[in-house]
């Protein structure tokens, strides 16, 4: 068997777990298990979008989870494969999905933990759902970080930390939104592979799963929403009150400036004070009332 190509047996059960999505790995699909040549295609990169194919003697499943970088903080899809036969599991990930590799591994050392495909696929769906909560509860975390910034002083980082949980938020819910309706076909599909009752008893509380993780999704998308309106509108409103500063400076340089300029020029006879002793004193002490007069007067109008 070749090296990204693991196998965990049981009594009546086998689980094929592929950890490279390559060429050769699903040739030995299609040589081993006759699987249609479509459902190896959509194995291949790029992602797929998740689905539910019935084929007459295996179920092709494609379902998208969320993967946290630490290194940039960023949330993206990973795509996991299955091909679902009565007695075997064969599951697609280049070793994403850390659940899934854990399961394979208890699987590995404990055999009766794979005793049947619909067992182990509604652990492996179990833990990758229940993995996207605490997923959730960081970007829960990220958001009160938010919005204690604008509530106590701006930063210039703050836009790009909301666009960087928007980018999140978005990506989880491309990869959840489908969710509840794959499963939902899931359990409809099955009965022609595993005991009806099992199946609509174990997988109807998966559908509760993605229901709870998408109204979350919802609830922090539209609180993310809120705060990048009111960060917009707190830079909005600073941009205003340097304006108004700014066009106050310039309306109290600018008669200054020109009186100051009238005065410099010495080809005019006769002009007023410059033969006066104390001209220059006179001048500037009158520049400064004006000035002092301007701001009483936007004072006086609460424009200050």
């Amino acid at each position: 068997m070749q090296k990204n190509i693991e196998e965990s047996r049981a009594a009546k059960f086998s689980w094929i777990n592929i950890t490279k999505n390559g060429g050769k790995e699903l040739e030995y699909l299609r040589r081993k298990f006759g699987f249609h040549e479509l459902d190896l295609k959509d194995c291949l990169p790029p992602l797929q979008r998740p689905k539910l194919v019935a084929r007459p003697n295996y179920l092709f499943m494609i379902l998208l989870f969320p993967v946290f970088d630490r290194k940039t903080g960023v949330l993206r899809a990973s795509e996991i494969d299955f091909f679902i036969t009565p007695k075997t599991l064969i599951t697609v990930n280049p070793k994403e999905l850390a659940p899934l590799q854990e399961i394979f591994t208890k699987c590995r050392v404990k055999k009766n933990k794979c005793l049947n495909a619909a067992d182990l696929l509604h652990e492996i769906l179990h833990e990758l759902l229940l993995s996207c909560f605490p997923m959730l509860v960081h970007i829960s975390n990220d958001i009160d970080n938010v919005e204690n910034q604008l509530r106590s002083e701006f930063e210039k980082g703050t836009i790009t930390e909301i666009l960087r949980i928007k980018t999140n938020i978005v990506n989880f819910r491309k990869a959840m939104q489908p969710h509840k309706q794959v499963i939902r076909s899931l359990i409809a599909e099955s009965p022609k592979f595993f005991p009806t009752q099992k199946i609509k008893i174990y997988f109807e509380n998966l559908v509760s799963y993605t229901k709870e993780i998408w109204d979350l999704l919802n609830n922090y998308k539209d609180t993310i929403d809120a705060l990048h309106e009111t960060n917009v509108s707190l830079i909005d409103f600073r941009i205003n009150v340097i304006m108004k500063t700014l066009t106050i400076f310039s309306v109290i340089v600018f008669p200054l400036t020109l009186l100051a300029a009238i005065f410099g020029m010495n080809t005019l006879g006769g002009m007023p004070l410059t033969n006066h002793p104390y001209g220059f004193w006179i001048i500037l002490g009158g520049m400064m009332f004006g000035a002092l007069g301007f701001l009483w007067f936007f004072e006086r109008k609460k424009w200050l």
